[in-house]
């Protein structure tokens, strides 16, 4: 079944809204030109969405140096990094920033590693809750981190546009494994 074929079935039987699918309102295909080119559309942009799943999130963080024996560290923060999202539950987009505060374990991190491993897990289906989770075990295990704080805030469409209705809802998430101090 392809995304037009659902629409129809599920969501709409609406003429106008399955004509930018290459469908008319009874749901057969009118355009089979425009009908390919959405379902190839729709999938790039799916494929490109959720490419978190292509990445493994345990080569992402890379070291800067090790610690010399003794050596006690500061925290690091890195503050603001966008991400968007596909929320497993309502499969609406949220979106917001997180930040990642870590007290080195046996070495320093690369910064510029942080907004990647942030893209690898929020480029998959994920819910709030789960990505601060998911990002603070990744700097404690691949890191070798004492400590991990992160925090996210985001805006989920499920609230904005359906439900509440309230487009200025944000939610906050954290997270917090091993020892900041």
């Amino acid at each position: 079944m392809d995304i037009a074929q659902w629409l129809f079935e599920n969501v709409t039987q609406s003429g106008e809204a399955l004509a930018w699918f290459g469908r008319g309102a009874d749901g057969q295909v009118v355009d089979a030109d425009e009908a390919a080119t959405c379902e190839r559309r729709i999938a790039k942009g799916y494929r490109e969405l959720l490419s978190g799943y292509s990445v493994d999130s345990t080569t992402v963080l890379k070291t800067t140096r090790m610690l010399a024996p003794g050596e006690r560290p500061a925290l690091v923060t890195v503050e603001h990094i966008n991400f968007f999202s596909i929320c497993a539950h309502h499969f609406l987009p949220f979106f917001g920033q997180v930040s990642i505060t870590y007290r080195p374990g046996d070495r320093i991190l690369g910064l510029g590693k942080f907004p990647r491993l942030v893209q690898a897990y929020s480029r998959r289906f994920q819910i709030q809750e789960d990505l601060v989770r998911d990002l603070a075990l990744e700097v404690m295990g691949s890191g070798h981190a004492q400590g991990v704080r992160v925090v996210s805030d985001a805006r989920h469409l499920c609230m904005c546009s359906r439900g509440p209705s309230d487009h200025t809802v944000s939610t906050r998430t954290e997270y917090t494994a091993g020892h900041l101090e």
